[in-house]
């Protein structure tokens, strides 16, 4: 598993949360039969991949790439939240494609210190490393759209 898959799914569970509590008390307090189910959706698309995965590409370049994929998972959680979708399932390579080298998948990676070594919050610390853009500063702001998104409450358009 690459170093934005874990933060993807921080994210998600963040708009997930988001979602829930703006969607009205009812949800919460939910008989005892309901609370043993819950909703889940699994999403896929075309991913948005480096058009040579072997080629080595900048980091801004791999950012641009995986922000437009993450982007799109951004509007398929909110989507998924309007229907009441409690845990959404993304695939594992999404973000950033698949098929690469040790070098060339390099750029895509985000920096993790070791939790032994370093005590780091990313979202208290988020410029504290360098190449940690997705973590702190890409799935943060998504959580803040996420949230101010939901606050609004719920849209007028029906998704099918």
């Amino acid at each position: 598993m690459s170093g934005a898959s874990s933060p993807l799914a921080l994210f998600l569970v963040g708009c997930y949360a988001a979602a829930l509590g703006v969607h009205g008390e009812e949800r919460r307090v939910a008989r005892h039969a309901e609370a043993a189910h819950y909703m889940a959706a699994v999403y896929e698309h075309q991913s948005i991949l480096t058009p040579n995965p072997l080629a080595l590409t900048s980091r801004k370049q791999a950012l641009e790439l995986m922000n437009q994929n993450l982007d799109i998972y951004e509007q398929q959680v909110m989507i998924a939240a309007q229907k009441g979708v409690q845990i959404i399932v993304f695939p594992e390579d999404g973000i950033h494609g698949f098929n690469f080298t040790r070098t060339s998948i390099y750029p895509f990676l985000d920096f993790m210190p070791s939790p032994q070594l370093v005590r780091w919050n990313p979202c208290l610390e988020p410029h504290r490393f360098n190449d940690t853009e997705v973590i702190p500063a890409c799935l943060l702001s998504r959580l803040k759209a996420c949230r101010d998104e939901t606050s609004q409450g719920p849209k007028a358009k029906t998704y099918q």
